[in-house]
């Protein structure tokens, strides 16, 4: 069998290395030939040289020319060099690397002048490391040789034998390693995926520092001259100038304004980490049943704090809205006597300006003792929402977020929803999925709208009417952005169209309730349609006036986003929508229709068309300021009399540790304060505001609560304060 042969057969079975070793082979055998040759013509060079040496002219020996015992010196030196140096294979490549060039030498030093001496001496110097170098190149060759022998000695047979042995042998070896990589993948890749997992929920969670400035909002609506007008009000007031230098630094939720109190003492409240060792069994299961990488905190407070929180929640029981005000007066950042204070102001016909004021400084009280590790904006930080003290900061949060949509700051209310959410995404206790789409329309948040549909775990927003539509037109938003730009369609997901047509098929009672609120024509087939009724469901004592589950999300849908489905161009596009849905539902009947939709829809019915209203749910209609919807609660929600605007419908699950100081009192209470969600029926007049009392509190609330005459409110304590730094008083204006 041929070289060539063999060579080919390797290269066939999959063995290129082998075919190239074996022309290697062969081109060492071919090449060892030549150097037989050239060994013989060297051998005969070199005999020629010594019979030259022989006869040496005899006057450069009497001359004293020592030229050659220089050069056998260095040729000495050379060789005990390489006599110490280990015998590795680098030294022999070297070695014979060098003998070659010696060879090289001699032949060229034997055209020069003097060329005799010259071409001994530089072949004396090559022999020690040429000579070795031969006698592993001569080894090499003759193995070679053997090795190419051999190969054209092989029968196909026995090669072909060879090499499916050595298939056979590699595939056992490959399978090892892929069952070992395949258990070692596979861990690391449920590592990578919960990794991945983390990281989308920080992403979706995480809010823009930088963008929760309302004013610095502002001041990109309106530009620089409304916020230094904001600026000028707030450097000159009343009786005192203040350096803007001087001016309270931004935190992270609120900018210190310069008609509050100033700060002496702690407000008494605090954000400490819970450490699972020492806590209780069912907050190890609450914090090991959040896998999205949440640290959990819990708010504290002070035993100051709860001194006069008692005297707090006397005032409450005892429906004194006086008495509330003096202690927000005394204790100007106590935080609930502030959020109850806010509230009692909003319903009473008082500014939203004020109300809003006292939110933001009860904010700036959580804020100062917020730990160090408790970071509000990366996603990460979670509160347990069972602790009174901890609810607190979520309903500031909140009424921070709905005070900024009045205002028209729709990316600080974006920024703050989210924030809001990632306190307790699972329990999500105040619903912020309800508001988060919305805001994140208004902000023009297009694409975490369609990303957060997609990417959300926590809860089934597919449910949701209000992500099913807001999906849709935000894809519908990022289709129109990308024409006016020119640029290529880059949504990932289906058209918004097809998006649209999805949302009307499975929730098609919201349907009638947007066409109307947005001013729409209805399709005449819509109305008595039986695809479009609303499913019936038992009230089970709910009362009534009760919605569903489902109405309530529509309701609050509805109400809020309206507006953004008003515009023409997003009219047509709904009206094609309806079209389309309606040409689908027709087709159910005929052959090949698609009927996956109506299962869809039948499923989401099933499971949200229950007077079984959830907790959140309920919560959200108490604070979301619509009067209407709080009627279409069940029975069991109106009729709560612990619900207070500072702790509005408390969770089952409640931990308070001041239920002892106030015991029942709560319980027997027959006149409704301000601030309360449902006036009492058999209160009667009593139930009804006073416009006396909305006239004292208002003006007590403008005198006193920050007013510089006044000097320091102080906290509990009864040491006078010195001007904290930051606020300087200056001369005196007559008004």
């Amino acid at each position: 069998m041929s070289s060539r042969a063999v060579k080919k057969l390797l290269k066939e079975s999959g063995y290129d290395d082998l075919a190239e070793t074996a022309a290697m082979v062969e081109k060492k055998a071919g090449a060892a030939k030549n150097d037989e040759n050239s060994e013989e013509e060297e051998k005969e060079t070199e005999s020629k040289q010594q019979q030259q040496q022989k006869k040496q002219n005899m006057f450069d020996l009497l001359m004293g020319d020592d030229g050659g015992h220089e050069e056998s010196s260095s040729e000495e030196e050379e060789s005990a060099a390489s006599n110490e140096t280990p015998r590795t294979p680098e030294a022999e490549s070297k070695k014979e690397t060098a003998g070659g060039r010696g060879r090289g030498a001699a032949r060229g030093a034997g055209k020069r002048k003097g060329g005799k001496k010259a071409a001994a001496a530089a072949a004396a110097a090559a022999a020690p490391g040429g000579g070795k170098g031969k006698s592993g190149q001569q080894r090499g060759r003759n193995k070679g040789k053997r090795v190419a022998a051999d190969v054209d000695e092989l029968e196909m047979s026995e090669l072909q034998k060879h090499l499916d042995e050595l298939r056979a042998t590699e595939e056992e070896e490959e399978d090892t390693e892929a069952s070992g990589r395949g258990s070692k993948m596979s861990a690391d890749d449920e590592t990578a995926s919960s990794a991945e997992q983390h990281k989308r929920t920080r992403e979706l969670l995480a809010a823009d520092v930088k963008n929760l400035d309302a004013e610095a909002e502002i001041r990109r609506m309106f530009g620089s001259a409304a916020a230094a007008a904001a600026n000028d009000s707030n450097a000159r007031i009343g009786r005192r100038r203040v350096p803007r230098h001087l001016m309270p630094k931004r935190l992270t939720l609120t900018r210190p304004k310069l008609t509050w109190p100033p700060l002496q003492h702690v407000p008494g409240v605090s954000v400490e980490a819970i450490d699972e060792a020492k806590t209780d069994a069912a907050t190890r299961r609450m914090m090991q049943a959040d896998e999205k990488g949440g640290r959990w905190f819990a708010v504290e407070h002070s035993e100051r704090f709860r001194a006069v929180q008692v005297e707090f929640l006397e005032a409450v029981v005892r429906n004194d809205a006086d008495a509330i005000a003096a202690i927000v007066y005394h204790h100007p950042y106590h935080v609930d006597a502030l959020l109850q204070l806010s509230e009692i102001i909003k319903q009473t016909g008082g500014e939203f300006g004020e109300a809003a004021a006292l939110v933001e400084r009860a904010l700036y009280a959580f804020e100062q003792g917020f730990a160090p590790q408790f970071n509000i904006a990366a996603g990460t930080a979670r509160l347990d929402f069972r602790r009174i003290e901890s609810r607190g900061l979520f309903l500031a949060v909140f009424r921070h977020m709905q005070f900024l949509a009045r205002r028209g700051c729709w990316r600080t209310a974006f920024e703050v929803n989210k924030l809001l959410l990632s306190l307790a995404p699972k329990r999500d206790p105040y619903g912020a999925l309800l508001t988060l789409d919305f805001h994140a329309m208004k902000a023009a948040q297009y694409e975490y709208v369609v990303r957060f549909a997609d990417q959300w775990e926590w809860a089934p927003v597919s449910m949701m009417p209000g992500w099913g539509f807001s999906r849709a037109l935000a894809a519908f938003m990022l289709e129109k952005q990308q024409k006016q730009q020119q640029q290529p369609r880059q949504v990932p997901q289906r058209q918004s169209t097809d998006l649209l047509v999805d949302a009307i098929l499975t929730f098609p009672t919201a349907v009638p309730v947007l066409w109307a609120k947005a001013n729409i024509d209805l399709d005449t087939r819509i109305v008595g349609h039986p695809y479009f009724e609303e499913p019936t469901a038992a009230l089970a004592g709910a009362g009534d006036s009760a919605m569903t589950h489902m109405q309530l999300l529509v309701q609050l849908f509805v109400e809020r986003g309206a507006a953004l489905y008003r515009v023409p161009e997003v009219i047509r596009w709904l009206q094609e929508g309806l079209r389309l849905a309606l040409a689908r539902i027709d087709a159910i009947d005929t052959a090949g229709g698609d009927t996956a939709f109506v299962e869809r829809k039948q499923r989401v019915q099933s499971a949200m068309c229950s007077y079984v209203v959830p907790e959140s749910v309920s919560r959200h209609v108490l604070v979301a300021d619509m009067e209407a919807l709080k009627a279409g609660l069940p029975d069991r929600i109106r009729s709560a009399t612990e619900s207070y605007a500072f702790d509005p419908l408390p969770p089952p699950d409640n931990i308070d540790p001041y239920s002892g100081f106030v015991g029942g009192m709560m319980m027997q209470q027959n006149v409704a304060m301000p601030g309360a969600f449902f006036a009492n029926a058999d209160a009667g007049a009593e139930g009804e505001v006073d416009a006396d009392l909305l006239q004292r509190l208002l003006g007590f609330v403008r005198r006193h609560l920050g007013d510089a005459e006044l000097g320091d409110p102080g906290t509990s304590d009864d040491d006078d304060g010195g001007e904290e730094e930051g606020y300087e008083e200056e001369d005196h204006e007559d008004h």
